[in-house]
This record gives C-alpha cells, sequence and structure tokens, in this order.
C-alpha cells in the first residue's frame, strides 16, 4: 500500500480491499445485478460505493463509531483514522404504486444523487452463456425486483427521488431476444423520464446505429456500451455469449450521435488481463472519444466468479491513472458527462485521478 496516499490512491484502496463495518451498518445488498454487496459513503470528501461483503470481511480497514460519527480506521498505518459519511436510503423506498409494487423494487438511488434501475430484469444469456461475473437474474430470483419496469412507474418513481435530491437516472437492461437488444425498452422508458427533467443514461451491448440514435431521440443524454475488458481472450472466457468485434463500431456511432464526452464503457481491473492488450485498448478508445469507466471487478454472490479476488491496489492505479492522462491528452473530459455512471463515480478513481493531473 501506499505510503502518502493522495485522495484517489486512498479511495482505489478502499475499492479493491473494502472496509470491515459494525453488523448494524452493513446495509445494502449482498448479491444481484449493479454495484451489489458494498456500502456508499464519502470519505476524504470523495463518494466511494466501498465494498463490505465477502473479501471486504479481512480488509485492512475498519469502522467504529465515536460519539455521533463513524470514523475509518486504518489498521496498516497505526490506526490513523479518517471521518465519513454514510449515505442513508431515501424515504420514497417507503412508498409503493398504486398496485403495492415498492419503489424500491422499481429503482434504487446509487451514490448520492443517481436513480438506477434494470429495465429488464432478465437475459436471453442467462441460462446457457451468461457472463461469468453477472448477477443480473439473481436480483429477481431472490425478490428484490420486478422483471419488468413500465415507463409509467419509473416516472412515478423519479419524481419521488427528485424530491429528495436525485439528480439524474440510469436505465440499463438484460438483453432480451430481439434484434433492438432492449434499446426499444430503454427508449420508452427515456422518453417518460424526460418530464421530470433529469438527464438519463442508458446502457445496453453493441446495437446498430439506428438504434443508438432512437435512444438519443426518446431523450438520453449519456450512453454506456460496456466492453468490460479490452482483452479479447479474457473477453471470449469471462463474456462466451457476445461479440468482441462489435464495440469499435458502435463505440463510433455513440460517439458521433451522442456528442463529446457522452459516452463510456465499463473497463473491469483483476480479470487475468494482459497489460498491453489494456493499455492499447485504452488508448483506442479515448481515442475514439470513449470515456474508459475503469472499475476493480469485484466478485458478487451467487454467480460464477464469486470466489474470485478482487485485485490489487497498484494494479487498479495504473489502468485508472492511464486512462486519466489519455483522457487528458485527447482532451476527453470525464467532468463534462451529464448522467449515469461517470457523473456518480463512486465505483471508479478515474475522475479522482484526472484531478490530480
Amino acid at each position: 500500500m501506499s505510503v502518502n496516499m493522495n485522495a484517489a490512491d486512498f479511495k482505489t484502496e478502499l475499492l479493491c480491499y473494502g472496509v470491515r463495518l459494525p453488523e448494524e451498518i452493513r446495509t445494502g445488498r449482498k448479491g444481484g445485478a449493479g454495484p451489489a454487496g458494498g456500502r456508499y459513503m464519502i470519505v476524504k470528501n470523495t463518494l466511494v460505493n466501498v465494498p463490505v461483503y465477502g473479501f471486504a470481511l479481512k480488509s485492512p480497514f475498519s469502522v467504529r463509531k465515536e460519539g455521533d460519527t463513524y470514523v475509518m480506521v486504518d489498521r496498516s498505518k497505526d490506526d490513523t483514522a479518517h471521518k465519513i459519511a454514510l449515505i442513508e436510503n431515501p424515504q420514497f423506498y417507503q412508498l409503493k404504486t398504486k398496485e403495492g409494487i415498492s419503489y424500491r423494487k422499481i429503482a434504487l438511488l446509487h451514490g448520492i444523487d443517481c436513480l438506477a434501475t434494470t429495465v429488464y430484469q432478465k437475459c436471453i444469456r442467462w441460462k446457457r452463456t451468461p457472463c461469468l461475473f453477472c448477477g443480473i437474474e439473481l436480483s429477481l430470483k431472490s425478490g428484490a425486483t420486478i422483471e419488468r419496469k413500465t415507463p409509467e412507474q419509473l416516472a412515478e418513481v423519479a419524481h419521488a427521488a427528485k424530491k429528495e435530491g436525485a439528480s439524474h437516472v440510469t436505465l440499463t437492461t438484460g438483453t432480451p431476444a430481439e434484434m433492438d437488444k432492449g434499446a426499444l425498452m430503454l427508449a420508452e422508458s427515456a422518453a417518460a423520464l424526460t418530464e421530470t427533467g433529469l438527464p438519463v443514461h442508458v446502457q445496453l451491448e453493441p446495437v446498430n446505429r439506428e438504434y443508438i440514435q432512437l435512444l438519443k431521440d426518446s431523450g438520453a443524454e449519456t450512453i454506456g456500451i460496456h466492453i468490460e475488458t479490452l482483452d479479447e481472450n479474457v473477453f471470449n472466457k469471462m463474456c462466451p455469449g457476445k461479440d468482441f468485434s462489435l464495440f469499435e463500431n458502435a463505440w463510433a456511432d455513440a460517439v458521433d450521435i451522442f456528442g463529446e464526452n457522452q459516452v463510456s464503457s465499463y473497463v473491469l481491473v483483476g480479470l487475468g488481463e494482459d497489460d498491453a492488450k489494456m493499455g492499447s485498448g485504452i488508448g483506442k478508445m479515448v481515442q475514439t472519444g470513449v470515456i474508459p469507466y475503469v472499475v476493480p471487478f469485484r466478485p458478487i454472490a451467487g454467480t460464477v466468479l464469486e470466489k474470485w479476488p478482487s485485485p490489487p491496489f497498484e494494479m487498479v492505479k495504473t489502468y485508472a491513472l492511464y486512462a486519466a492522462k489519455k483522457m487528458n491528452e485527447f482532451g476527453v473530459n470525464p467532468f463534462k458527462n451529464r448522467a449515469g455512471c461517470v457523473r456518480c463515480g463512486a465505483c471508479s478513481p478515474v475522475k479522482d485521478y484526472s484531478r490530480t493531473l
């Protein structure tokens, strides 16, 4: 670990090693889709989705209560303490639709102000060729959500969330057995959400240009087309049902349609990727105009990779800092991204390293 950590290093360590929390505040989903297994908190003035389950139970970081506040202690640094602020659940989680469906099953608050949901909680690949790290249908199986969120339901929840400070929306989806790969459902939902005034981010796998244009025309302001890893060999192993060759053209189309700084892609670190392939891949992404959202791989309970180790701090820092430098070099600015994961920033240190340049 670093001796003199800046805030970006500290955040990266927390993302890689997690934190041990007292049971009464170890809330959050243990498994399922999205950024599960974590607790949102502010440490050193930065928002972090800190892992709190699994490998985090052996973390050098722990939290204790001192008076009315919580502090994080690093046992590897002579119990150096840092004051933290825990992000509490919003009040709208207590509400229900007229059909009796909990708002919490329709959309969740990610970070401080991002309302997020998986519009369609199933995937055509789930039974035969799922991505090995994916937990999309686990959320459905556990009863934590519903299979299909309607545009009307999403708008209703968004209005309530906005009253509590939500300022942007993330819409993702499992892939249905349709040519549009979920774009039509996302477009309908984005269109319904425009009335709330909240900027919308959409996420899906590579699709034809016409569907990317449809998403933009529906009111979506940013888009994520997530390759997960830039090492094709690792991609084929981890995402056996997807096609690595489709991403480059989809990214180019998305940048052309959505504009500068509004296209991103998750880049997971710690799946066994080759350094040279990751470096060249990140460089090509940035030159295309895509923001590499570098995230340490987090094993999710119930998935094939639930026992996979979290990556070391040094590895994640190397890729995140490299991505930040490349964006600085080519004029890609993640701080101008209007909605979604990049704007939230809780799961990646890329923006934090960008601040240091």
